[in-house]
């Protein structure tokens, strides 16, 4: 019995031990300011966007009238456009919501700008759900996540102010817990998000038998680049599209391991960058590999902006 005993005791302590040290250990922040920067540039560019159409669809007499949206969305889901009773004020709430992604964006009062350009985000699209693009769900993924973390103590006007304020130079990288757990709750959300994507592809016939790739390269509308000539290599059909499933698979568990950490993120560029040629869908891979970040050390990162800038 004492053996027992001392057996679950050290097993709970190690196991307590390693969840505060993957929760918990103080980590810089810069991952999250360069996420932050990076989320911010893609979400402005899709929220103005909106700007040609924004009258047409969302005005007093567009084509999604508000009670017509009510009826077909979630009885929950908010919209601040949903009092946009006139086209000024529609315009107003508008570039209420883009300049706080602006400020967002240059990290100036984060931790109000980010729950307001979050606001702003799924208010356009809780406004028009039947116009939502999954680049959608990646954005307003990655800027909740920023809303609870210190994503404005790196690349940011709030950074720079702390610093002119103590009047001392930055010697050492700021380091928090507060900016791991955040960290950790994208990478967790990440695997499954790839996880899902690969189960949904091997329950799809077109992919297990390795002609979906075949199948993206025949839409001209999608597509960036005519790749109709792999036509007489199928077999590079077949490898690129079971190449996609696995490379999926394989990142929603390995990239735990931190020796094959960086073959997947190496792998993920061309990956990524083959997808956007076969679908056009350029902002949606984007987010993805912003995404990614939150896999890189911020040793690395912080390492390679410095360098670009001192180059620079």
């Amino acid at each position: 019995m004492p053996a027992i005993r001392s057996y679950f005791d050290t097993l709970a302590r190690r196991f307590g031990e390693s969840w505060n040290r993957f929760w918990f250990t103080p980590s810089d922040p810069f991952t999250l300011g360069m996420i932050r920067v990076l989320t911010a540039i893609v979400a402005l560019g899709l929220y103005l966007s909106c700007i040609p159409d924004l009258e047409r669809w969302f005005g007093p007499d567009g084509l999604l009238p508000e009670n017509a949206v009510l009826h077909l969305r979630d009885a929950k889901v908010f919209s601040a456009f949903d009092y946009a009773n006139s086209t000024s004020s529609l315009w107003a709430l508008f570039w209420i919501g883009a300049a706080a992604l602006a400020l967002f964006l240059v990290g100036l009062f984060t931790r109000v700008t980010a729950v307001v350009a979050l606001f702003a985000v799924l208010s356009l699209i809780h406004r028009g759900p039947m116009l939502a693009r999954p680049v959608d769900d990646i954005v307003a993924m990655l800027m909740f996540y920023l809303c609870l973390g210190p994503c404005g103590a790196a690349l940011s006007l709030d950074s720079w102010r702390d610093r002119r304020k103590t009047a001392a130079a930055e010697t050492a990288p700021r380091q928090c817990w507060g900016a791991t757990v955040v960290v950790r709750l994208m990478q967790v959300h990440l695997s499954v998000i790839y996880f899902m994507m690969a189960m949904a592809k091997l329950r799809s016939p077109v992919w297990l038998a390795g002609r979906a790739v075949w199948g993206l390269i025949v839409k001209p509308e999608s597509r960036l680049l005519d790749l109709t000539g792999l036509a007489n290599h199928m077999y590079v059909i077949n490898l690129w599209t079971l190449a996609i499933v696995l490379f999926e698979l394989c990142f929603a568990f390995l990239i735990w391991n931190r020796m094959a950490r960086p073959l997947l993120l190496g792998l993920s560029l061309p990956i990524w960058i083959g997808t956007a040629l076969l679908t056009g869908m350029t902002s949606w891979v984007l987010m993805m590999l912003v995404a990614n970040l939150a896999f890189v050390s911020p040793d690395c990162l912080r390492n390679c902006f410095e360098r670009r800038t001192t180059s620079a």
